[in-house]
């Protein structure tokens, strides 16, 4: 178990070198990026969109991106996701989007990152959608659940975020938004940053263990659990469990991601199950791709056959 966080480790800080960064992005199309992003810009993604709608599974949609470094880039990230919001509206998909609060610019002023947010959690909810506060590394996790609880208090009940089950304190964090009232919907991770042994748990057991805790207590808790995991023996248990306890389909949510086990996607929406697949696109892809190739060493294996011809 322990080899499994030593191979994730290693390669993201791998993927932080600015040679093999270069390297992936200029030949990256080549090497299978298309696999995991659905396109460079909504229009090339539209398809791959349509298809999933049409096979009876719900979206995500995220424009990639992360870390600006001043308002203006902010805005600008802010003003890409607000067009492919109305954009995606516009040709009848559901405008679900998930949005990093660095995109945004948390962390050059939570001021500025909550008018911007407050501005696509509207226009999301005019349109019938959803704004989701994804999770980003460690250092952003204070500032990303105040940013969540002031789009609350100021009634965005439209809006949910993201928890991660590899961080000692979720647990905690968990107990913070069941405490607010109505309970908000809460997307469970497992966590894909590269964060060091006193922040998160280094052994993949752990953080299954960790995993298991925080969605069933979450579903003790009577909000909306967006359980967003591959693991094929999780995803069973809690089919069985919420089948069993009787649980209502609003009451939870499987989320896997775009490219990774489409026939497990397939069997959980014949199954019956709620589904819903995050689907990124944009041009602003590597931070993204790499943390997929961390994830599992068959990802990276699928990435160096393509290399291989």
């Amino acid at each position: 178990m322990m080899l499994d966080g030593a191979y994730r480790r290693t390669l993201l800080a791998v993927a932080d070198a600015p040679l093999v960064r270069g390297f992936v992005t200029r030949v990256g199309w080549r090497l299978g990026v298309a696999r995991f992003v659905a396109g460079e810009s909504l229009d090339e993604a539209l398809p791959n969109l349509r298809a999933l709608v049409g096979s009876g599974k719900g979206i995500v949609l995220d424009v990639l991106g992360e870390f600006v470094r001043d308002e203006s880039a902010a805005r600008q990230a802010a003003g890409r996701i607000g067009a492919a919001l109305e954009a995606a509206a516009a040709f009848g998909l559901e405008p679900y989007f998930s949005a990093k609060p660095t995109q945004l610019g948390l962390g050059v002023d939570p001021d500025l990152a909550f008018e911007l947010a407050t501005g696509l959690a509207e226009a999301a909810a005019r349109h019938g959608g959803h704004l989701c506060l994804d999770m980003e590394s460690s250092g952003y996790v204070d500032a990303t659940l105040m940013l969540f609880e002031r789009l609350w208090a100021a009634g965005l009940h439209d809006v949910s975020t993201v928890l991660q089950s590899y961080l000692y304190r979720t647990p905690e964090d968990l107990e913070r938004l069941l405490a607010l009232s109505p309970v908000p919907a809460v997307r469970i991770v497992k966590g894909a940053y590269n964060e060091p042994r006193d922040v998160a748990h280094q052994d993949k057991a752990d953080v299954d263990r960790a995993y298991r805790a925080l969605v069933y207590r979450a579903l003790e808790g009577n909000g909306k659990v967006n359980v967003a995991t591959h693991d094929e023996r999780i995803l069973d248990e809690v089919g069985a469990f919420v089948r069993g306890a009787g649980l209502e389909s609003d009451r939870y949510e499987f989320q896997l991601l775009y490219g990774v086990k489409p026939r497990l996607q397939d069997r959980l929406s014949r199954e019956g199950h709620p589904l819903r697949v995050y689907v990124p696109f944009g041009e602003d892809w590597y931070g993204y791709f790499s943390r997929r190739l961390a994830e599992r060493p068959a990802n990276l294996a699928f990435v160096l056959r393509g290399i291989a011809g």
